[in-house]
């Protein structure tokens, strides 16, 4: 089965794999070869992507669609993602704390802003989660000041 990982900017992944894990609306599902035919939208989280050579890789995603084909090809499509390998754990933190600084402030101001400021959230939440998996497959220590 073919994965293609897609933003706007990039084709992040374009490779034959076993199986991938994906953030859903519906919660996370796992699709293996022969996986019925579906499409959902994607949530922020990691997909979690284990090759034909039984390597894994986590990519940190943020909203989008996610379609099973027929032929059992798998399509992600997401405003960003990014592997473990790019994220860099000290800008993810700060921009976490950022993120929960701005929710806070905006929890008593309009729906809009405090949506957006969760919205940060998830997607950071998201790449630390990715950056710490890369890491501990690696067994790369993290150095987190927290």
């Amino acid at each position: 089965m073919k994965l293609r990982l897609v933003t706007p900017e990039r084709v992040l992944l374009e490779e034959e794999i076993k199986s991938a894990t994906i953030p859903t609306e519906a919660g996370e599902i796992t699709v293996l070869p022969n996986h019925v035919t579906i499409v959902s939208n994607l949530t922020p989280g990691v997909v979690e992507v284990t090759y034909i050579s039984g390597s894994v890789e986590d990519v940190a995603v943020s909203s989008g669609f996610v379609q099973v084909s027929d032929q059992g090809d798998v399509v992600i499509l997401t405003e960003t993602a990014e592997t473990g390998e790019e994220l860099d754990l000290n800008v993810i933190e700060e921009a976490k704390a950022k993120a929960e600084a701005v929710m806070k402030e905006k929890a008593n101001t309009n729906d809009e802003s405090f949506a957006h400021a969760a919205a940060m959230l998830e997607r950071e939440i998201a790449r630390y989660k990715a950056v710490n998996r890369y890491k501990q497959r690696k067994g790369i220590r993290t150095s987190s000041r927290h």
